[in-house]
């Protein structure tokens, strides 16, 4: 596995972003961290120092008879004039005493480098260290006090140090799971595109591994799990369609070249070959009705047909009714028609919506049996128009009802029929050009004798219900 591949992953990146975030996020709290820090302590200093100069100046002395000098002395000479910055200047800036020569303005504050000079008992040596000194006026001197800034460096380096640590753990550890997840997404994508190759060499049977996190990558490799099951049943529907084609037009081929070879041989003999010529053309017919059949399909799922336009569903209706119901008659069987009384507005192409329902009237004519009721409706929905054609025939078993709309099916009892098995499917097709929904399912009819106030229940029958998209208004 390439690891540059790793780094470019989406995941990687995203974490990089994210760290170069966190890492302004982290600055910008450090500064403004550092620089709080900074005033508190600074604060607290100034009042230390306030607080000696006071002590020193007499203010808050026990002693208050003792002089500026002699105390100033005192401290000086004591431990805390190591760490500690006394003066005391006269009138003219001449230093009367002190360990320091800086001499700040009455009531200015200011920090420096200072170098103390410590008591002559004092015999270890002095570092140079950040003061804030401070001037205040005592009678006709000047005392100045100082106290060290040092630890308040030493905090803000802490600060600063411990703040650069912080980042950069974090930033380590952010770009590490990013690395593996990157990493564990690459896996996933590899293993996903192992097999789309095996299904594009043939192998359809092929399915993406699915980890079981849930993450967006198994929801992906889900939804193309589902493509490739309906890729699967395509290409399963499409083997059965080829060995259904090659059936049913070897049937009629193979009567229609024995036809006319009969016929030659009639001919040859001086014998009349009339019949056996009629026959062939017949089943010749027959291989031509299959195969414009096949061509429609194929021009009405490819969009190769009329524009659509808003129509009266309920003018298609009418004439199909009107030409099926003496063919209904012909059957012994009873076509009834139940007429909307309001426009039925569909958009579509008329043609083929007529050759919709006239597949479906003509199967239900076919296969419904003597005696049956066929009844054609159609009313509007609150989602579209509905249309239906119901009979009172066998019906069709649940298990095989979306076999039906596939091409050339037939079932073992219409075998003995006339028709090549592409009715069905060629309602399908329309049906999903027009955007409508196709349902089959079991039709339960009532019928009540004139005059007689009675029901008598018929059996299962099939009811065929395309529902059509409800016409935007504009």
């Amino acid at each position: 596995m390439d690891r540059g591949d790793i780094i470019s992953g989406a995941a990687f990146k995203a974490v990089v972003r994210a760290a170069l975030v966190f890492l302004l996020v982290l600055v910008a709290m450090g500064l403004v961290s550092i620089r709080t820090i900074d005033r508190l302590m600074t604060d607290q200093v100034r009042l230390r120092v306030v607080e000696m100069a006071e002590s020193v100046s007499g203010m808050t002395s026990e002693d208050p008879d003792e002089g500026l000098v002699e105390r100033v002395d005192a401290v000086i000479r004591s431990a805390a004039g190591r760490t500690l910055a006394y003066a005391v200047f006269d009138a003219d800036g001449t230093r009367v005493v002190g360990n320091t020569h800086i001499r700040p303005e009455h009531g200015d504050w200011i920090e420096l480098p200072v170098t103390l000079e410590l008591a002559p008992h004092v015999t270890s040596g002095q570092a140079e260290e950040s003061y804030l000194l401070h001037a205040i006026p005592v009678d006709d001197k000047t005392l100045v006090v100082g106290r060290s800034t040092a630890y308040i460096q030493l905090a803000r380096r802490e600060a600063i140090r411990g703040f650069a640590v912080t980042g950069f753990v974090v930033v380590l550890a952010m770009l590490a799971i990013g690395y593996v997840l990157s990493r564990r997404s690459l896996v996933a994508l590899e293993s996903m595109s192992a097999a789309l190759d095996r299904v594009s060499r043939g192998e359809v049977d092929a399915r993406v591994p699915i980890s079981g996190r849930n993450d967006q990558i198994d929801r992906i490799a889900r939804q193309v799990n589902a493509h490739l099951d309906q890729l699967d049943a395509l290409f399963g529907q499409t083997r059965r369609t080829a060995t259904a084609v090659a059936h049913d037009l070897r049937r009629p081929l193979a009567r229609a070249t024995l036809g006319l070879e009969r016929a030659l041989s009639r001919a040859e003999a001086g014998a009349d070959a009339r019949g056996e010529i009629e026959q062939s053309l017949t089943d010749l017919a027959s291989l031509q009705s299959v195969v414009a059949s096949i061509l429609r399909i194929a021009r009405i799922e490819s969009g190769d047909v009329g524009a659509m336009r808003a129509l009266d569903l309920r003018d298609v209706l009418d004439e199909v009714a009107e030409t099926f119901a003496p063919v209904a008659e012909d059957a012994a069987q009873a076509l009834v028609y139940a007429r909307a009384a309001e426009p039925l507005t569909v958009n579509g192409d008329p043609e083929m919506l007529a050759q919709l329902v006239v597949n479906l009237v003509q199967n239900a004519i076919t296969h419904a049996g003597d005696g049956a009721r066929i009844t054609l409706a159609a009313a509007p929905g609150h989602d579209g128009v509905e249309l239906s054609v119901a009979d009172t025939g066998p019906g069709i078993p649940a298990e095989l009802r979306e076999r039906v709309l596939e091409p050339f099916y037939r079932m073992d009892d219409a075998r003995s029929v006339e028709g090549n098995g592409m009715g069905m499917t060629l309602v399908k097709a329309i049906a999903d050009r027009h955007g409508a929904r196709l349902a089959l399912e079991d039709a339960v009819h009532r019928e009540g004798g004139q005059g007689e106030g009675r029901q008598r229940e018929a059996g299962p029958g099939l009811r065929v219900r395309v529902r059509f998209p409800k016409l935007a208004v504009k």
